[in-house]
C-alpha cells in the first residue's frame, strides 16, 4: 500500500501527522497545565501578599497603640484633663502662678474628637523650663503641642516672663 510513495513523500507525511498530533497534544494537554503553572504562580504571589499584609498589620495595631500612648489617654474626661494640668503644674512648680486658663476647646471631626487646652503661667525662665520639661516627660493624660515664651511689662517697670503651653489630646467617636 505504501510502496507507490517515495521516502521523501513519506517524510513529508510523518512530518504532517506528528504536527497534526504536536497540536492536538498541545491544546489537550499541555495548555490547560500551562495555565495552571500561571495561575499557581500567581495564586502564591498574592498569597505571599496577604502573609506580608497580615504581619504588618500586627505591627501597625502595635504602632497605633504606642501613638495612643504617646498622644494621650482614652476614657478620661475632657474636664479631668484640665483639672490634671492645673494639679501637675501646682504641685510640681509651687513657685510658678497661673497666669490664664482658657476655656477647653473642642473638635470634632468624623473619625475622632481633638480636645485643646490652653495654660499660661509667670515665673523666672529656669522654673518654667522645669515645669515644660516636667510636663513633657511626666504628665501623660495630654501632650504638648505648643509652647511660647514671651514678656509683659507691668508698669513700665517690671518685665514678667510668661509660658504660654498648648496641650491636645484626640479621642476616637467609634
Amino acid at each position: 500500500m505504501f510502496e507507490k510513495y517515495s521516502y521523501k513523500q513519506k517524510v513529508y507525511a510523518l512530518l504532517f501527522l506528528f504536527l497534526i498530533i504536536s497540536i492536538t497534544a498541545y491544546k489537550r494537554s499541555f495548555h490547560p497545565l500551562f495555565e495552571v503553572i500561571t495561575e499557581y504562580k500567581a495564586l502564591s504571589k498574592k498569597a505571599a501578599d496577604i502573609n506580608k499584609k497580615a504581619m504588618s498589620t500586627n505591627g501597625l495595631i502595635k504602632d497605633v497603640a504606642y501613638l495612643d500612648q504617646i498622644i494621650g489617654k482614652d476614657g478620661i474626661t475632657k474636664e479631668m484633663v484640665q483639672q490634671g494640668i492645673v494639679s501637675f503644674a501646682a504641685k510640681n512648680s509651687p513657685e510658678i502662678s497661673i497666669s490664664d486658663l482658657q476655656p477647653i476647646h473642642d473638635f470634632p471631626e468624623d473619625d475622632y474628637r481633638v480636645i485643646t487646652n490652653q495654660l499660661d503661667v509667670t515665673g523666672k525662665s529656669n522654673q518654667l523650663l522645669k515645669l515644660a520639661y516636667d510636663f513633657e516627660k511626666k504628665y501623660t493624660l495630654s501632650r504638648i503641642i505648643s509652647m511660647k515664651f514671651y514678656t509683659i511689662k507691668n508698669n513700665n517697670k517690671t518685665e514678667v516672663l510668661h509660658l504660654k503651653m498648648t496641650f491636645q489630646n484626640y479621642e476616637n467617636n467609634k
